[in-house]
């Protein structure tokens, strides 16, 4: 009951911060709505359909950056299937090798329209341009059918 308490917070406070697009983080300075500076994200809108009616409907975009991290942050609408879903991120330095991979469970609520994946991806390395395209699988790791176009963000240089 407790991971469910939290899992549904983390929802709301995404759902009332409304995830910043890359035009809020230009009018802020490149800085989120913390003040906590962001790369530079160069992506587009997915909006990458299936067979079997699942989309994304918002997405995908960095929600933050720091440093050596980023969260990567798409929704889709809620098509049936395992309670239990990934968002995996496929991302690489070259456009056509997205071979490494980042991924976050997250759980199905039937009574909502949608689903928010938040993915963070660790590791990268400072200053340099990466690529990446995002999925959702159920829980057995089978793609729902849905995979964005390829995006882009840089990493911000260390001071």
């Amino acid at each position: 009951m407790k991971k469910l308490a939290i899992v549904f917070f983390i929802i709301l406070v995404t759902a009332a911060a409304g995830g910043l697009t890359f035009s809020d983080r230009l009018a802020a300075g490149g800085r989120t709505a913390t003040g906590n500076p962001t790369a530079v994200d160069q992506s587009r809108v997915g909006g990458a359909e299936s067979t079997t009616g699942a989309r994304i409907v918002q997405g995908p975009t960095l929600e933050s950056s720091r440093g050596t991290s980023v969260i990567v942050r798409w929704e889709t609408n809620n098509v049936p299937g395992t309670t239990v879903r990934y968002g995996v991120v496929h991302f690489g330095r070259d456009p056509r090798d997205l071979s490494q991979t980042a991924k976050a469970q997250n759980r199905w609520n039937r009574g909502l329209p949608s689903t928010i994946y938040r993915v963070q991806v660790d590791n990268l390395e400072p200053g340099l341009t990466y690529y990446y395209s995002v999925e959702s699988t159920n829980a057995r790791g089978d793609s729902e059918g849905i995979n964005s176009e390829v995006h882009q963000f840089t990493t911000q240089r260390q001071q």
